[in-house]
């Protein structure tokens, strides 16, 4: 057996936090059994609400306004929306270096090139990214609107009952058990992202008439910016039936995951692997699923729905917390803590940091109780900055109103304080987090707008000056 520690490291698309904690109704054994072997962050935060921003901080420790991919990758062909292999150092880099042997299945999303030989990954298969078959035809919901191609919001398919992704996995896992060298394994997959396609077999694990819908499906937008009114407005034509079946449909995929990481977890334990191998699972960002009247992501979904994601950390040979939901985790900070369990060299750059000691249970005295994300506005004008402190929650959004929530007290964002006098001095002191942070990871796109921001955010960058 090696003496470090191998990686499987598993990453889902479009999973929020919600639907795998506990009490959820999306049913999720094996996952579940994973946490309670080890630890479930509660309160683990995106850098960003869509894919590919998202994926390269994993990679990378840093924010997508350091590494510069600031939208998806299919989106634009543009050095803005890349991450080059030689501009920052990646974390399969160093465990390269440290002589790990590293493989990567499924979705990558990172950057253009596809080469990922250039990234420190000794082999890949980006193919099998999702296991999506044929939509049984009436079992869809399918969303009109005038002047646009009906959208396919959900279905239901005879399609397979294995993930090609997985399948590499599990096979990589079994080609290694006589390995001396120490691997990562990454198990990537486009799933559960819209159009959410699970699977017959695992949708009949739902009964409609039993499905609880979110509790601010039907909420008034008051407090909200305008731009959630009109993307309400996209799926208005939606009834109460089609919500539990949407609703279904996506947890139906969550659920054929989850037997997924049953049978690589079970492959470890077979073949004596888990002995030595660190098990990581989350997503690069969630979903509103019926949130304030929304689904998906992206412009004008600050909310936990999309932001709160599931990290689920199992270290081999110790039992972990179980449930976490004191220590607020960040997508920067999970690069550094895989190469601080494997005894690798710390990303030079990185943002991010260690939580080992968090996992270890010596953190006593540290402070992780903020978190901070960005969004660029997907193709359109459109930039938030979200930053969380203790139970308060404050959304920039020049676009709109501002927003503060009290996530302790209102837990489902109802209540926007942002506007309210009496909470006036904690906007200023959340406003102040926001540009202190800024600052800090040399994001300037609005330090050098005074004329705007002097418009636009309660108060200015300037406020923190001589701090």
């Amino acid at each position: 057996m090696n003496s470090k520690p191998n990686i499987l490291f598993i990453i889902t698309d479009h999973t929020s936090a919600q639907a795998l904690a506990p009490g959820s109704q999306c049913r999720t054994p094996n996952l579940d059994g994973l946490a309670a072997e080890g630890t479930r962050f509660g309160r683990y935060y995106t850098t960003n609400g869509i894919c590919s921003p998202s994926r390269a901080s994993l990679m990378t420790g840093l924010f997508p306004s350091t590494h510069g991919m600031w939208d998806c990758t299919h989106t634009q062909r543009s050095e803005w929306v890349d991450v080059p292999a030689d501009r920052f150092t990646y974390f399969s880099h160093h465990l390269d270096r440290a002589g790990y042997y590293n493989a990567y299945y499924g979705k990558w999303h990172v950057e253009q090139s596809n080469k990922l030989e250039n990234f420190g990954w000794h082999e890949y298969d980006l193919k099998c990214n999702g296991a999506r078959g044929n939509a049984i035809p009436g079992s869809e919901v399918i969303v009109p609107k005038e002047g646009y191609r009906d959208y396919t919001l959900a279905a239901v398919s005879e399609g397979p009952e294995t993930h090609p992704a997985f399948d590499r996995g599990i096979e990589f896992l079994r080609n290694r058990v006589d390995s001396e060298q120490p691997f990562c394994c990454v198990v990537s997959t486009i799933e559960p992202h819209d159009s959410y396609v699970p699977p017959r077999k695992f949708y009949e694990q739902y009964d409609l008439d039993e499905i609880e819908l979110s509790h601010t499906l039907h909420d008034l937008p008051d407090g909200k910016p305008e731009v959630v009114r009109r993307l309400r407005s996209v799926w208005e034509g939606m009834g109460e039936e089609d919500w539990k079946k949407v609703t279904a449909c996506y947890w139906a995929v969550i659920s054929f995951l989850d037997h997924e990481v049953g049978r690589i977890l079970a492959t470890l334990a077979e073949t004596g692997l888990d002995e030595n191998t660190v098990v990581v699972f989350t997503s690069d960002h969630g979903d509103m699923m019926g949130g304030h009247g929304l689904v998906t992501k992206g412009i004008g979904t600050p909310y936990e729905e999309v932001y709160n994601v599931p990290l689920v950390v199992r270290m081999p040979g110790q039992k972990g917390l179980g449930e976490d939901g004191e220590h607020l985790l960040s997508t920067v900070d999970v690069a550094p803590t895989l190469l601080d369990l494997c005894g690798a060299e710390p990303l030079p750059e990185a943002q991010g940091r260690s939580f080992r000691t968090v996992l270890e249970g010596t953190a006593d005295g540290e402070d992780w109780e903020d978190a901070y994300a960005e969004f660029f506005g997907q193709r359109f004008v459109y930039t938030q900055r979200v930053t969380w402190s203790g139970d308060w929650k404050y959304v920039f959004n020049p676009g709109g109103i501002d927003e503060l929530y009290n996530l302790a007290e209102d837990p489902c964002e109802r209540k926007n304080l942002a506007e309210d006098i009496g909470y006036r001095a904690i906007l200023i002191d959340m406003t102040k987090k926001m540009w202190r942070k800024m600052k800090e990871i040399g994001d300037d796109s609005l330090f050098n707008t005074d004329y705007a921001t002097l418009r636009l955010a309660p108060i200015g960058p300037h406020s923190i000056e001589g701090e």
